[in-house]
């Protein structure tokens, strides 16, 4: 079930219309309407139905594609030939995004209106500005001069901290805390996040073992059409802002801390730590459960295989695993040799 403070619900949709947003044809509709197949949603292969759109991009779901009883598939144009009859082959370059176009289609993020609605228990400081159309729920809280723009909407027990900017069409999911930030157009942040709380900035006394606070004197600015995951933290800047690029996607449970800067496009699973002014360039891609330490850069465009620490700067296009991280051809030989004498060592042992 869609929920329906964060998406709508659209359609039925034609065939016609679903390969005219794919590029696949030219009009909406076919010449022939009457022969037209409508589908009113998408569903994974083993749930679909004659009315439903699904998609298959991975042999792992061979058995699945052969059962479905989908009415239309996405798919390669080299599996085109797997699906059953009685379902349409929708032969794309890539399925698995050509899906989540459509599912899109079906279910869009709520769109911007004019009514604004303020659950009876939200606390509004006089001094905040919330435009129109936008959606407080219940117990959030919005401090002194800030501004919420229009359609976006805030989930319950939620925080915007005094002077914090939220853009226009955010989705805040219940329990965010915001404060020191700047977020741009159509974000979108998941339960539980934080944003804009102090960083980790200590000046170390071994000796005595009173260590000197830095105070954390800069923001967080997020740009347009950014997601961040839940329980995910992005610190404010010690002194220079914390900066998350345009388009950026952030998983779950991941900490970004101050004066990292990333850029446009990147990519961040889950349970990855960032240290502490390190830059990721743009389009830069880090597997689930990977460290990066502080004050490097990643080169634009490249790619950090899981469970991977990276110790060092690295170039434009850079493909690295291992802890720590280097070239993944590299790793992939010291591997293999590994494995080699490892079997020499129990075949000497057997003799």
């Amino acid at each position: 079930m869609t929920d329906e403070r964060f998406f709508t619900t659209a359609g039925p949709f034609t065939l016609g219309r679903l390969l005219f947003e794919l590029g696949l044809q030219t009009r909406e509709e076919p010449v022939a309407p009457a022969a037209d197949p409508v589908f009113t949603g998408v569903a994974a292969l083993e749930l679909a139905t004659a009315d439903r759109l699904s998609f298959f991009h991975n042999s792992r779901y061979q058995a699945a594609l052969a059962e479905t009883k989908a009415g239309a598939v996405l798919v390669h144009a080299d599996d085109a030939h797997r699906v059953p009859q009685g379902a349409v082959a929708l032969a794309v370059d890539d399925p698995y995004r050509a899906f989540g176009q459509l599912a899109a289609l079906f279910h869009p993020v709520r769109v911007e209106t004019q009514t604004t609605t303020i659950h009876p228990t939200a606390a509004v400081d006089d001094t905040a500005v919330v435009e129109d159309g936008v959606t407080l729920g219940p117990f959030v809280s919005v401090g002194a001069g800030a501004v919420i723009k229009a359609g976006s909407i805030i989930g319950a027990h939620s925080v915007i901290g005094p002077g914090v900017v939220l853009g226009k069409a955010c989705v805040l999911e219940g329990h965010c805390t915001l404060s020191h930030a700047l977020v741009g157009d159509r974000v979108s942040i998941k339960a539980g996040a934080r944003l804009g709380q102090g960083g980790f900035g200590w000046a170390l006394d071994p000796t005595s073992l009173k260590h000197q606070r830095i105070p954390q004197l800069g923001r967080v600015i997020i740009g347009d059409d950014v997601e961040i995951g839940a329980n995910t933290t992005v610190d404010r800047g010690a002194g220079p802002d914390t900066i998350i690029g345009d388009g950026s996607l952030i998983d779950n449970q991941c900490q970004i801390a101050h004066n990292v800067r990333l850029g446009r496009g990147c990519v961040v699973a889950g349970r990855t730590a960032i240290a502490g002014s390190a830059v990721l360039e743009d389009g830069v891609l880090i597997g689930g459960c990977c460290a990066v330490l502080g004050h490097l850069t990643i080169g634009r465009g490249s790619q950090i295989h899981a469970s991977s620490t990276v110790t060092k700067t690295c170039p434009t296009g850079s493909i690295l695993r291992g802890v720590p991280a280097r070239d993944y051809r590299l790793y992939l030989r010291e591997e293999a040799t590994l494995r080699r004498m490892a079997r020499a060592a129990r075949q000497d042992g057997a003799q």
